[in-house]
């Protein structure tokens, strides 16, 4: 029996399927309630968990539900969740978070720790216990940092954690100097108070839009992601993640932080340059096989220290 033949069977026989706290639920007529049919459930659980996904997963999608491995969390990491699951193949569960407001509604996070809290629940409304693996590229490494903490602050055991050209909160830059006191005046005051005065008068127009329960232009979207990340990144204030980090920072970065600002917030750091501007990291062949090969190193070390 094929999957497909045997959710017809479900639909024809009214038996209903759902997912809580990680385990398979079904109702229907207690005489197709068979042995052989509970066996065909567990049988196709990942493919049943990818067609009935959960409506309360807001904004966490399957990426592949099969195998029996701990499952990899990535967030916010775009295209790379297909690069990623495609490599570690069909053995190795993935779940990506896709962003908020994609469709050019508002996000409506507060702060950081709201916003991860929220992605947590749906982990642990999919996963209840540990050990969980989790990743993050650009702002989804911050909340995915954040995610970590607490976590660990519920007693859970979070032994993976992959930041991919992520930037702390605590990397505050300091000013360009320049001899020539014009530019360094042009590049230090009127420049940034140039562009703070588009980025409100595009912000506002954003409002509006919302005010008015209408999407924002689609042209503005990844604007209008991107400061509200900026903005919810400099109200962050961050805790100590209580584990090593594997980093990767692309070599186009111009931070002027070895390890991006994250070398007070845990116990060891890891990092890799990865040769690829930060919008280009999963399009690079070069850069996506040093992150596939040293992520594949960190999942077969933890794996066995598991095992043993």
């Amino acid at each position: 029996m094929t999957i497909n033949e045997f959710i017809e069977e479900l639909i024809q026989k009214k038996i209903e399927i759902s997912f809580s706290m990680g385990k398979l639920r079904y109702s229907g007529p207690e005489e197709y309630i068979t042995p052989e049919l509970i066996d065909n459930l567990k049988k196709y659980k990942g493919r049943l968990l990818k067609h009935f996904w959960p409506k309360e997963y807001s904004n966490m999608m399957p990426i592949n539900t099969e195998g029996n491995k701990i499952p990899l969390f990535l967030v916010h990491s775009d295209h790379g969740n297909y690069t990623i699951s495609d490599y570690f193949g069909s053995d190795q569960p993935v779940y990506g978070f896709f962003h908020p407001g994609s469709n050019g509604g508002k996000i409506i996070y507060k702060n950081i720790k709201e916003m991860a809290n929220a992605y947590l629940n749906q982990i642990l409304s999919l996963r209840p216990s540990g050990p969980y693996y989790l990743s993050g590229f650009s702002f989804g490494g911050v909340l995915a940092f954040e995610m970590a903490v607490q976590l660990q602050k519920l007693g859970q055991d979070v032994p993976f954690l992959v930041l991919i050209d992520a930037i702390s909160p605590l990397a505050h830059e300091s000013i360009k100097w320049n001899s020539n006191f014009f530019k360094l005046i042009r590049s230090n005051i009127l420049s940034p108070i140039k562009i703070k005065i588009e980025l409100h008068v595009k912000l506002s127009i954003c409002k509006l839009c919302f005010l008015f329960n209408q999407p924002i232009p689609v042209k503005w979207h990844q604007f209008y992601r991107w400061e509200t990340y900026k903005m919810l990144s400099k109200k962050y204030k961050p805790d100590k993640f209580k584990g090593d980090i594997l980093l990767f920072k692309t070599s186009e970065n111009t931070s002027t932080f070895e390890y991006l600002g994250w070398e007070t917030l845990a116990d060891e750091i890891k990092m890799f340059t990865l040769e690829a501007g930060h919008l280009t990291i999963f399009k690079n062949k070069k850069s996506i096989d040093v992150l596939q090969i040293e992520l594949e190193k960190l999942l077969n070390h933890i794996n066995k220290s598991y095992r043993e």
